[in-house]
């Protein structure tokens, strides 16, 4: 969609819980301060002008729609091939946090469910902006809830949960209770088309509400961020903002024995991240009495890891804005250009192997395609190139696994290899699977006369 002077188009804000309108906030705010018009839906399927989304396994209905992540553990349990089960190949700009999502990718960007019609972006994570964007201002705003809270003691354990059952708040309150830190019990605001977590919340929260004076229940809807404005802590089972606890520099502890419910019967928690204290149930008390004594020590990790999951910290929503407005101006280079697939990067190194070669350093070159396969590339040419090289040697069985391989990658015109994996066939006199391999190149050359070389070739191997 290129818009002109005469029409501003409307931007429609997409969201099924109050967690996925926190997130693209700072990006309404932003469009809103340029002076669109913006309005918030929470029905997906609704005709946006302009679409901006964040849930789970959407499709756009939009002129010109950008996709965000739900949270930054979104499918954890798959990474990363996170975008062949939501692909974001409908939407015309993708939008990632930071390193470890550019990471995560790049692997998988060879895949055309991974490709958003412009690009994937690395324009950092929104939701970080509501601190780093004034951070004077957000000290300020997690001060006054901290004396809205009344809170007793200096230091603060922040209990934050992915989803609420089988009595987790109770098992955190009853094993820390007694140590001088305020516990704070914040739960997500779940949509009510998730009464029954609701229901588990409530009861929780009833439970647990002046139990003790160093027990506090916070408001649903206030952003967690605020509550990591003022932890020394955080407990959860896998919840995603383990993550974002790196933003305030407040040290994440998952209980991996802490059960999740969206399965049945319910499975533990699953946390495939690196910079998460884990424990069980049994050592949940030890293991936060350690982190406080040891605060120190778990900082500089945090600086690190929050370096690799987090890029533009203050700065996403504007960047995000920029990207949106030049696309819609129907300007050739965004003011952040989409990132390179590896994919991309590694192409670069074949053909710099390529030139080699055509030099006549065929070792240098050979070498360069090696390390290429070592790292397990989703370039298919280096597989292709020493498949051949191999066929040459007479290194049939190991040039058919290579040539199978760059088969199996080279997706959207696998013709090239696909003759030579053919040939190989025949030579192995492999005559069923030649016949087979035939039939799939078939469909990639039109032409039937490059293919009679191939056939011959098949009907001697068979008689």
């Amino acid at each position: 969609m290129t818009t002109t002077n005469s029409h501003q188009p409307v931007f429609t804000f997409f969201y099924t819980d109050n967690c996925e309108r926190q997130a693209l906030a700072p990006v309404a705010d932003e469009i809103a301060s340029r002076g669109y018009v913006i309005q918030w839906s929470t029905n997906s399927k609704q005709y946006a002008e302009v679409g901006v989304y964040c849930e789970h396994a959407c499709k756009p209905n939009a002129g010109f729609s950008v996709i965000l992540l739900h949270d930054l553990a979104q499918r954890h349990d798959i990474w990363p091939h996170f975008w062949h089960h939501e692909p974001w190949s409908a939407f015309d700009i993708g939008v990632v946090p930071g390193p470890a999502w550019v990471e995560r990718w790049q692997t998988q960007a060879n895949f055309k469910q991974a490709q958003p019609k412009l690009g994937m972006f690395d324009l950092g994570w929104p939701k970080a902006d509501l601190v780093y964007r004034n951070q004077e201002t957000f000290k300020q705003e997690a001060q006054k809830l901290r004396e809205q809270l009344g809170l007793k003691y200096e230091h603060s354990i922040l209990y934050a949960p992915s989803w609420e059952n089988h009595g987790k708040q109770d098992e955190f309150v009853q094993a820390l209770k007694d140590l001088p830190v305020n516990l704070l019990l914040k739960q997500a605001p779940w949509s009510d088309k998730y009464r029954w977590v609701l229901n588990n919340i409530d009861e929780m929260d009833a439970l647990h509400r002046d139990c003790a004076d160093n027990v506090y229940v916070v408001d649903r809807e206030v952003s967690i961020m605020y509550c990591l404005g003022l932890a020394d802590v955080m407990v959860s089972d896998e919840s995603s903002v383990l993550t974002e606890a790196l933003l305030l520099d407040v040290p994440g502890i998952a209980v991996t024995d802490w059960l999740i419910p969206d399965t049945n019967p319910p499975r533990p928690a699953s946390v495939p991240y690196d910079y998460v204290i884990k424990t069980v149930k049994a050592d949940l008390r030890r293991t936060v009495e350690d982190v406080l004594q040891n605060a120190a020590v778990y900082q500089q990790q945090i600086t690190e890891n929050k370096q690799h999951q987090f890029a533009h910290l203050g700065q996403s929503a504007t960047l995000i804005a920029d990207n949106i407005l030049a696309a819609l101006a129907g300007a050739t280079e965004l003011p952040t250009p989409a990132i390179k697939s590896q994919v991309e990067i590694d192409r670069n190194t074949y053909h710099y192997a390529e030139k080699l070669a055509a030099e006549g350093d065929m070792k240098l070159s050979t070498q360069v395609m090696l390390e290429l396969i070592k790292k397990e590339s989703c370039c298919w040419e280096p597989y292709n190139d020493l498949g051949t090289l191999l066929v040459s040697q007479g290194q049939f069985e190991d040039a058919e696994l290579l040539l199978e391989k760059a088969v199996l990658l080279a997706q959207e015109n696998p013709a090239i290899p696909l003759s030579n994996l053919t040939e190989v066939y025949c030579l192995q006199q492999k005559a069923d699977k030649a016949l087979l391999t035939l039939a799939k190149l078939s469909k990639y050359t039109p032409n039937p006369v490059g293919s009679i070389p191939h056939i011959r070739r098949c009907m001697e191997t068979m008689f």
